[in-house]
C-alpha cells in the first residue's frame, strides 16, 4: 500500500506549521501567554505544554514500534489507517471540541517560554525518531488514536502538523479572548 504523504511532504508540513505557530506566538504579548481566558480553558502556555506531551509521546511510540521491520505475521494496514486530507481537515476543525486524554493534558507547570523551549526539543527528538524508523514499520504498524481509531505510524506523523495547526488557531483564539477582556 502506498502512503498518502511522502516523507518529504510530511517534513515540509511540520516545518511550515511550526513556523506559523512561532510567528503567531511572537505577535502575542508575553503577559497574555500564561493567562487562562476562563477557569476551565487552557492558557497559551498550557496549549504549548500539550503539544510537548504529544510530540514526546510520539517520539516514544516511534522508538517502541518503529525501529524494526514488522514481522511477516503483521498484515498490511487497512486503508482507513492511513492519513487522508479529510482526516487532516477534521483535526483542524475548531468547531468540534476534542477532549484530550489525561496523559497529554497540561500540568500547568510551564511558562509559555519554557514550554516553547521544550517543544523545540521535543520536535528535534521526534524528527530523529521518525528518520530512524523502519520504512515498513511506518506504513504497516498501527497504533490507536483516541478519536480516529488505528493509524499507521506515518499517519501519526503526518497528522502532527494538522494537530499543531489546530492548536495554533486555538492560541490565536485565546489571545483574542484575553485582549478583548482587557479592553473592556
Amino acid at each position: 500500500m502506498a502512503d498518502y504523504l511522502a516523507t518529504s511532504e510530511i517534513l515540509a508540513r511540520l516545518s511550515a506549521e511550526r513556523d506559523a505557530l512561532v510567528q503567531r506566538l511572537a505577535k502575542i504579548p508575553v503577559a497574555l501567554q500564561n493567562e487562562r481566558p476562563a477557569p476551565e480553558r487552557w492558557s497559551i502556555a498550557e496549549v504549548l505544554e500539550h503539544l510537548v506531551r504529544i510530540e514526546t509521546g510520539l517520539t516514544k511510540l516511534f522508538a517502541i514500534k518503529g525501529q524494526a521491520p514488522p514481522g511477516p505475521d503483521v498484515p498490511a494496514a487497512p486503508l482507513e489507517a492511513h492519513s487522508t486530507p479529510e482526516l487532516g481537515v477534521r483535526i483542524r476543525d475548531r468547531s468540534r471540541r476534542i477532549e484530550a486524554p489525561e496523559r497529554v493534558r497540561p500540568a500547568g507547570s510551564l511558562s509559555a517560554d519554557g514550554a516553547l523551549t521544550q517543544l523545540q526539543a521535543a520536535r528535534a527528538g521526534l524528527l530523529s525518531a521518525f528518520a530512524s524508523a523502519h520504512a515498513d514499520a511506518l506504513d504497516r504498524v498501527t497504533h490507536p488514536h483516541p478519536v480516529f481509531g488505528a493509524l499507521t505510524l506515518r499517519s501519526w506523523m503526518a497528522l502532527t502538523s494538522d494537530h499543531e495547526a489546530r492548536h495554533a488557531a486555538q492560541i490565536g483564539e485565546i489571545a483574542e479572548q484575553l485582549s478583548a477582556a482587557r479592553s473592556r
